[in-house]
């Protein structure tokens, strides 16, 4: 088994993610390849994706593990951070508008609470904005009015993890930001996985404990573009390689299968 791994510049937000990853595979016994973008557009790697493609992965950021898909021959998922079938687990009010649609909602208005706005689609077009006024929107001023994006009241968070997911079992629960000591409720973590109808293989679920003490979801991550806030590294690159040969159409090979945690067991991390 081979995995391509992107390089990038060292200080980049994700160099440090796809240096373990590249570390945790090589652990695994896989050859590691590194890679450019501009060397994966050329072409470069065509013959691995087409031909070899049941023994070659692809770990990488977004928007090239898209254009890896694509030169493979292969459809690209639809990724959204909130499917409408976890709305209920958010705990607020939550929409889909235009940039424009609310723009002219803020121009005579000013928000309590503030709205948190983020693409609907494509998550890279801007960086998440909380609005209470019109001119918390001046980031988004190149941008055309008929941009989707999703809206949420805000909440405070005391607390704030991430699941991890394979195979719709929790492999571990991760505390990212805030009280370590304020756990969201287990029985909701478990509850969400099978209301996500079209749920990938390996994909994670954040969920925040509110002031109230009541535990909301934050946002879904799909399992080939997670960040790592402490999953073991064997277990984290297992999920990248499930979700890659899933969206390859690939079999299941059941990696880490046997690594994984009881099924009724929440494993706790920092």
């Amino acid at each position: 088994m081979r995995v391509l791994v992107q390089q990038i510049n060292k200080g980049q937000p994700t160099y440090d993610n796809f240096e373990r990853s590249a570390y945790w595979f090589w652990e695994r016994g896989y050859e590691v390849i590194r890679f450019r973008y501009e060397e994966l557009n050329s072409g470069k790697f065509d013959e691995l994706l087409i031909h070899e493609a049941d023994s070659t992965i692809v770990r990488a950021g977004v928007g090239t593990v898209l254009l890896a898909l694509q030169r493979a021959g292969r459809t690209a998922p639809q990724i959204y951070d909130l499917p409408r079938d976890l709305w209920p687990y958010t705990a607020r009010r939550i929409w889909e508008s235009t940039l424009g649609e609310f723009r002219s909602e803020a121009t005579n208005s000013e928000f309590e609470p503030a709205i948190h706005i983020k693409p609907l689609i494509h998550q890279k077009m801007f960086t998440g904005l909380v609005v209470s006024k019109f001119s918390n929107l001046i980031p988004t001023a190149h941008l055309d009015d008929d941009v989707q994006i999703l809206c949420q009241e805000t909440l405070c968070f005391e607390s704030e993890w991430r699941s991890y997911i394979l195979r719709d079992r929790i492999l571990q629960v991760c505390c990212y930001k805030g009280n370590p000591l304020l756990f969201p409720d287990p029985s909701l973590m478990q509850k969400a996985i099978p209301a996500f109808q079209d749920r990938p293989i390996a994909f994670s679920l954040d969920w925040a404990v509110t002031t109230s003490g009541a535990t909301v979801l934050v946002e879904v991550n799909d399992g080939f573009s997670l960040g790592n806030y402490g999953l073991p590294g064997h277990l984290y690159t297992a999920m990248v390689e499930a979700r890659w040969r899933q969206m390859m159409g690939l079999p299941d090979n059941l990696v880490g299968e046997m690594l994984l945690p009881n099924a009724d067991e929440i494993q706790q991390g920092a």
